[in-house]
């Protein structure tokens, strides 16, 4: 029983503004944020040159990216060239790219109860030309009502 007065009790009155006010608030939030993409570079490799000379009857000289000449010379020695292949080279990696985002927020409050004055009232014949027409309307309802009850009547029918 004590709960359900307190649920029916009476509540505090509300009070409407007298006057109008304009807030205006605006808030913008920056959201920033890193995401790391797989991506392919080209690495260029400039060509290179090597050289050996060995009195030995086997040589080797390897590269990834070169070509060998070997041959043995007059007196006996052998020698190997190697030279690079100028070329590119891709290798993967991952790119950061940044986003920056901004949302702007912005909140309006308006009461719209407001105080409107009038200059002046209105005078008799602005009055009588704004209720005139309601007096016209029902004055052509009454001269004309036969016509339009038998208008009626043959909506009725259809």
């Amino acid at each position: 029983m004590v709960a359900f007065l307190f649920l029916t009790s009476c509540g505090a009155g509300k009070h409407l503004p007298t006057r109008t006010e304009l807030q205006d608030s605006t808030r913008v939030e920056i959201r920033e944020k890193t995401v790391y993409v797989r991506d392919t570079v080209i690495l260029e490799i400039p060509a290179q040159t090597a050289e050996r000379e060995t009195r030995d009857s086997t040589s080797h000289l390897e590269n990834d990216y070169a070509t060998s000449d070997a041959r043995i010379n007059k007196d006996g020695s052998l020698y190997h060239d190697l030279k690079t292949k100028p070329q590119d080279k891709p290798v993967e990696f991952d790119k950061p790219v940044e986003t920056r985002d901004s949302v702007i927020y912005r909140t309006q409050y308006i009461d719209r109860v407001q105080t409107v004055e009038v200059e002046r009232e209105l005078s008799w014949w602005q009055k009588t030309q704004m209720y005139g027409f309601w007096v016209a309307l029902a004055a052509i309802a009454v001269i004309c009502r036969k016509k339009i009850f038998s208008v009626l009547k043959l909506l009725i029918r259809i």
